[in-house]
């Protein structure tokens, strides 16, 4: 199954977020992101930084500038790609996740296992269900959009989906974060005529 192969690659290209972005409501003008009418507000940014820091053994309240805008980016991701599941009436039960979950920690030696490999990809244990859910819509939204394609064809098309969705969203970052780019889905540098690094709170 290649499950940590691809959970590794969810966490680090396609990233994504422990929170039902999509049940959040209109954006606001304190919002770290917006997407459409979507807003990703500063204290789940800020929540979900602290949970790494925590994870990892640091201070919650720890400057890393290049977690924040890594976080950030994960959390857009994953709401870009519930749309996107949505959008091709794709859905992950919880059944799903829990039967994936239990194969992979069988695979690694348990649950503590398990936790120490996705921790050095800045995912904390509150995450894991959302990395697994995130994996398996990519796996299914390969299916629905080029059910004869390779994996390699399945995924370019799901990161394909994901950037045009991204630009029909008109995706936007706050500049104290950095600058949102959709090609890459990933935060970019914070623009010039801002000196001050991310901070949250």
């Amino acid at each position: 199954m290649k499950s940590y192969r691809r959970l590794a690659l969810a966490a680090a290209a396609a990233t994504m977020s422990v929170l039902a972005l999509s049940a959040c409501g209109s954006s606001s003008a304190g919002d770290a992101a917006t997407m459409g009418s979507t807003g990703i507000p500063d204290d789940w940014l800020r929540d979900e930084v602290e949970a790494v820091l925590v994870a990892k053994g640091q201070p919650s309240n720890a400057s890393d500038p290049s977690l924040v805008q890594q976080t950030l980016g994960r959390m857009i991701t994953m709401e870009l790609v519930d749309q996107v599941s949505e959008q091709e009436g794709v859905v992950v039960t919880e059944g799903q996740i829990d039967e994936f979950l239990a194969n992979y920690e069988s695979q690694l030696g348990g649950r503590d296992a398990v936790e120490q490999q996705l921790i050095q990809q800045n995912i904390a244990p509150p995450m894991i269900r959302s990395i697994v859910r995130l994996q398996m819509q990519a796996q299914a939204l390969g299916i629905a959009l080029d059910p004869r394609g390779s994996a390699e064809e399945q995924g370019q098309a799901v990161f394909d989906a994901v950037v045009a969705k991204s630009d029909e969203l008109d995706t936007t970052v706050n500049p104290r974060y950095g600058t949102w780019d959709a090609n890459q889905l990933q935060v970019g540098p914070i623009p010039n005529d801002l000196s001050s690094p991310p901070t949250l709170g």
